[in-house]
């Protein structure tokens, strides 16, 4: 009892600190007055992020199964950048700069947090909103949504990190923003790799809790939607306004069907004391 408070805590603190750093980080990218000295703050933030997202699924899962699925995406995402870094392959031909550190393998640490945050935000969000609205989604197809979503938090991003935060160059080129078309056949099929692993080491792989409420749900809505809005936001300013339209599209998408889901109204509550279940609908569809 006494881990899983600590790691309330730690959750809520850091998702606190996140929140509390967000409005002026946004601000200050928008308008190009980034503090010379603060580039560290970029890693910064990712890591608060991924670790938020990890401490989310530790205390809904348990520590163990927390843990495995959190070390699992880490360890792909890992394994895929310093692959991708040494030989260009899958994504393309690309280095980092020395704007984000520290490093491990050639790859910055808060990319590998980034990927944990982005695709087990978009995962949850996905089997939140869609399951409260339909519960009987085939697992297939969200799966593919929730991929889809991590891959449109791609879009958005590459032309804010290349042109804007300088976080990495390409040297292959594509039609858009002059990123290779291979990055994002890989971000996609990595992303649902990732997301598939998430579903089979969380809501399939703990079928006793099949029928219990997940904890602080905002959460991963929450981050999804900030890193949508920031680099949406970020974009426009930049008048990159096919990158701020796509954040645009998929965050209307998103809000359209949180207001969906409050339709449906609060599901009902077994009385206290009562031995009752009550399903929670991310963990309705068919797994």
């Amino acid at each position: 009892m006494r881990k899983v408070q600590a790691n309330r805590v730690f959750m809520l603190t850091a998702f606190g600190v996140y929140c509390w750093i967000y409005p002026s980080s946004v601000i200050l990218v928008m308008l190009d007055r980034v503090p010379a000295g603060t580039e560290w703050m970029a890693s910064f933030m990712l890591i608060v992020g991924g670790l938020v997202a990890a401490s989310w699924v530790t205390l809904n899962f348990g520590l163990r199964c927390g843990l495995i699925a959190s070390f699992a995406l880490f360890g792909l995402g890992l394994a895929v950048e310093a692959v991708g870094v040494a030989t260009g392959f899958p994504f393309g031909r690309y280095s980092y700069t020395d704007v984000l550190s520290p490093r491990l393998l050639g790859v910055p640490i808060g990319i590998i947090f980034a990927w944990l945050m982005v695709v087990l935000s978009a995962f949850f969000t996905t089997r939140h909103l869609l399951g409260r609205l339909r519960p009987g989604w085939n697992k297939g197809v969200l799966l593919g949504i929730s991929a889809a979503l991590a891959l449109a938090s791609d879009f958005l991003m590459e032309p804010v990190a290349v042109y804007i935060q300088n976080y990495w160059t390409w040297y292959d080129r594509g039609l858009y923003y002059g990123v290779p078309e291979a990055n994002f056949a890989a971000w996609g099929l990595i992303s649902l790799l990732m997301v598939w692993l998430l579903n089979r080491l969380t809501i399939a792989g703990v079928p006793n809790r099949s029928g219990e409420r997940l904890k602080f749900l905002f959460i991963p809505l929450a981050l999804y939607l900030m890193n949508l809005m920031m680099f949406t936001l970020v974009n426009f300013s930049h008048n990159n306004y096919l990158a701020g339209s796509i954040g645009l599209v998929v965050g209307l998408a998103c809000f359209s069907l949180i207001a969906g889901a409050a339709r449906q109204g609060p599901k009902a509550r077994p009385a206290k004391g009562s031995s009752e279940i009550v399903p929670d609908p991310a963990f309705s569809a068919n797994d």
